[in-house]
């Protein structure tokens, strides 16, 4: 008896310290206190930012680079938080003024910006697998699911806290049902891909797969935790069981889509909304082997043990305070976003890992969908910790920490290079410099057409398709991508209102790495391929849109440059810089490209396309 209450005793005391072994991994910990390092004081830093990427430096003798350029740095921040380039009289007001405070003016003024939604709901798109069809096979279109890109815009320019923003998207419609956005915002649950036309067990299985699209796209935006790869058996590598997954799973299997009449946009304008339609608590067998044959028995719903305090059971706590009839989804939102008792600390710790990654080019984790053990550690982990505490302290409101991000010193230094440095820390680990960074694929066709005076800005709305012909419309054919594309002003808005057909992205996107919405994508593929240049080159819509820069060049270069052709051909390509670069042409740039228009068979258009193919359209220092 003796030897059985021992081995008990032994069995026990074991798994407690596994417990405690799988909490005290860095990404599990709770947030701390950091001290900011003012040992690390130096001249060069001008926030607590750069102190944290001094110290880490530490004896490296590696010195970071001073600040770039104003007309550099005014471009950053512009393709930054907005995605389009600044006008020629905003640099040079920008240059011209010596007030101390004029970047931190800039920044505000483009954090007000309703583009900037625009900007970063791309990149939370991405990470949601957000795409207007079902995927798969029949890939069957959407028609209402734009609405949850625009709440996502629309969130995003109210500064709407992040923990706000999370749990909306999880249970908005459980939460607060009487506030549109607040439903619409739950198309997050039904962005993903679905699989349609089935029968039978196969109604079953697919209904199992997208509850598996919801639970890891739940993981991975949030979390950065890969949850999904618990559906058939315990996670390999991190402590998430079976259990845990299908416990979550409980949350969303009550549910199911719906199309709800919600007023958004301007006053008294209704419009159906892709929404996620709650249901009562129902049976949640555990499928062994994710199997739907191989069901073994009832788990309920919770969280996982590994983000629960102490490894507690947090079930009561969780439905406290709601309808014990509901699904439970506002518990599990409250849970998400609760630094205490659920996984606030890491949901802050991920979502500031993304700002970094977008502002610089890479996170601080580089694996910014994967904070497992499988994934990369930290480069600074204090960094990472005392801005997530920021983000926390600062009501999980986003802009303050982009500005905190953009008025350090360590984002506004140049992109200047040397050997010595690089053979020090060749990955910019350290951050000793700023890293070119090419624009994404919607970003460079919307530069294409702000560059040729063609962009419409309208804000919001149903999704355009510049693919498709009139004729096409007519005949029903919008599966096909036909020759005659007619395209115009009503298609060529931003980039983020283009219809997004997993199985059909537009050849512009998918030469340039947009990904098929399939998953969560944290960090995109980034590929440099012949194709990219060939397509800049032959593509029908650049060519369109470089005749309209160069109809555009040559009006501003005649009110210039009225009486004469040789002025008027300098003031072209003067102009034709200021647009495409936002920065003054050289004297050896404006002769070169004076010499090109009058070559015979050149023609301005031909001036103004070579200017949208070269690198510096493309890249942003």
């Amino acid at each position: 008896m003796r030897l059985i209450l021992f081995l008990l005793g032994f069995t026990a005391a074991s798994v407690m310290s596994t417990a405690a072994k799988e909490q005290a991994y860095w990404a599990f910990q709770p947030l701390t206190p950091v001290k900011v390092p003012i040992e690390a004081t130096h001249s060069w830093a001008r926030n607590a930012i750069d102190l944290f990427v001094l110290k880490n430096a530490g004896e490296s003798q590696l010195s970071p680079n001073p600040v770039a350029a104003r007309n550099s740095l005014i471009r950053r921040a512009y393709f930054d938080l907005i995605g389009l380039a600044p006008s020629r009289r905003e640099v040079e007001d920008f240059i011209a003024n010596s007030s101390s405070d004029a970047y931190h003016q800039l920044v505000s003024q483009l954090l007000s910006s309703p583009h900037y939604g625009e900007r970063w709901g791309r990149h939370w798109l991405d990470v949601a697998r957000f795409g207007e069809s079902h995927g798969y096979e029949s890939d069957n279109e959407r028609p209402t699911a734009w609405t949850y890109r625009d709440a996502v815009i629309r969130a995003l320019n109210e500064d709407m806290p992040f923990d706000r923003f999370t749990r909306w998207q999880v249970a908005g419609d459980a939460l607060k049902g009487e506030d549109a956005l607040a439903q619409a915002l739950t198309g997050f649950l039904n962005a993903g891909s679905t699989v349609t036309n089935v029968d039978g067990v196969d109604r079953e299985k697919a209904m199992y797969d997208k509850m598996d699209d919801i639970v890891s796209a739940t993981g991975s935006a949030f979390l950065g935790l890969t949850i999904g790869c618990a559906r058939c058996h315990d996670h390999k590598y991190d402590p998430i069981s079976q259990r845990d997954y299908y416990r979550l799973v409980g949350f969303f299997l009550p549910g199911k889509p719906a199309d709800r009449s919600l007023a958004i946009g301007d006053k008294g304008n209704t419009v159906k909304a892709l929404t996620w339609n709650g249901g009562n608590t129902r049976k949640n067998p555990l499928l062994g082997r994710g199997d739907v044959e191989e069901k073994e028995g009832d788990v309920g719903s919770g969280v996982l043990t590994v983000l629960s305090p102490a490894g507690s059971d947090l079930t009561n706590w969780i439905r406290e305070k709601e309808n014990k009839s509901g699904d439970g989804r506002q518990g599990l939102a409250r849970w998400l976003t609760d630094v205490d008792k659920g996984a606030g600390a890491l949901l802050a710790r991920v979502i500031v890992n993304r700002l970094w990654q977008h502002h610089f080019g890479i996170g601080l984790v580089k694996t910014s969908n994967n904070f497992g053990s499988v994934g990369d550690r930290p480069t600074n982990q204090e960094l990472l910790d005392w801005l997530a505490t920021e983000l926390i302290r600062e009501g999980w409101r986003l802009k303050p920490i982009h500005k905190l991000i953009m008025t350090s010193a360590t984002y506004m230094q140049s992109t200047e290079w040397d050997q010595r440095r690089h053979a020090l820390d060749p990955e910019n680990n350290l951050h000793w410099r700023r890293i070119p960074r090419r624009l994404e694929a919607e970003i460079l066709r919307d530069s294409i057409m702000n560059t040729a005076g063609t962009l419409n800005r309208k804000l919001y709305g149903p999704s355009v398709k510049p693919w498709v012909s009139s004729d096409a419309v007519k005949t029903g054919s919008t599966n096909k991508w036909p020759t005659n594309v007619k395209d115009g002003p009503e298609t060529w808005r931003r980039s983020i209102y283009v219809f997004m057909r997993r199985s059909m992205r537009v050849p512009f996107f998918e030469t340039f790495d947009v990904p098929d919405a399939m998953q969560s994508r944290g960090l995109r593929e980034k590929t440099t391929v012949a194709t990219q240049a060939l397509l800049l080159m032959n593509n029908e819509f650049v060519r369109q849109q470089a005749a309209h820069f160069a109809r555009r060049v040559t009006a501003l270069a005649k009110s210039r440059a009225p009486d004469s052709k040789a002025d008027e051909a300098r003031a072209i390509v003067e102009e034709a810089y200021w647009l495409a670069f936002s920065r003054k042409a050289t004297d050896n740039e404006i002769e070169l490209g004076v010499e090109l228009m009058a070559r015979e068979g050149q023609t301005v258009e031909n001036f103004c396309h070579v200017l949208l193919t070269l690198n510096e359209f493309a890249y942003v220092d």
